[in-house]
């Protein structure tokens, strides 16, 4: 399978050596390579949001490898905890103000992602990303808030007043808080599904998506996470 994988990818990129600028060369790519009909299908027909709520990256690309969350090619939404490497705490805070000192003496590095942005074009791109984030809390589908981190063990208060803001938010509307950690903490109301493991790098992240499905450790963590949010998302 792998092998077959990577000829997929030499013939995708054959078919779009010419596209410029990079960018545009590289989304053509992905949809050559990702693109499924019955995926398209299903995503279309989904009653339910996947928003990540950091702590980076390792949750919006956990989710997307597991095929709980559509690309973006598919019209997926980005958010702003997508590509941010996030602190608990602040999180809680923006979530809460709803973003309103988003971009007061904000750290740039925390977003590795877009650090070849202007400080305009970084304000437009996530200028967008927070009003889809708010938006979401209109929708009458039910969301499903991600927070990961295998770092740091997430505090039992903080995760709880979390979940209450949320809830807050929804106005009565359903939703679930899903915490990704290395083992469970004392948070009733939250769906928690541990897993010790140490991610960090941006290879992890690589590992994670795994487009050649390779088998490591980090692909059985990856065939884990999906039967077991598959398990939540179903229920």
């Amino acid at each position: 399978m792998p092998n077959l994988l990577k000829l997929k990818m030499f013939i995708c990129k054959l078919l779009t050596f010419w596209i410029i600028p990079s960018k545009n060369r590289r989304r053509f790519r992905e949809i050559l390579f990702y693109f499924s009909y019955s995926d398209f299908i299903r995503f279309k027909n989904t009653n339910y949001h996947i928003v990540s709520l950091g702590s980076d990256c390792v949750t919006r690309a956990l989710a997307v490898a597991t095929g709980i969350k559509p690309r973006k090619f598919y019209g997926e939404k980005s958010c702003p905890f997508d590509l941010y490497t996030s602190n608990l705490k602040r999180t809680i805070e923006l979530i809460e103000n709803d973003f309103t000192d988003f971009f007061k003496n904000i750290n740039l590095d925390a977003f590795p992602h877009d650090e070849k942005l202007t400080i305009k074009q970084f304000q437009q791109r996530y200028t967008k990303r927070i009003q889809n984030f708010l938006d979401i809390y209109n929708s009458d589908k039910k969301v499903y808030y991600i927070y990961s981190n295998y770092k740091v063990l997430p505090d039992e208060k903080d995760i709880t007043k979390l979940y209450n803001i949320l809830k807050s938010k929804r106005n009565g509307k359903p939703f679930e808080l899903i915490i990704l950690a290395r083992k469970n903490i004392n948070a009733p109301n939250i769906i928690q599904i541990p897993y010790d493991i140490e991610i960090k790098g941006p290879n992890t992240i690589g590992t994670i998506i795994n487009m050649y499905r390779q088998k490591n450790r980090f692909s059985e963590y990856t065939k884990f996470m999906k039967k077991k949010l598959e398990e939540v998302i179903s229920t």
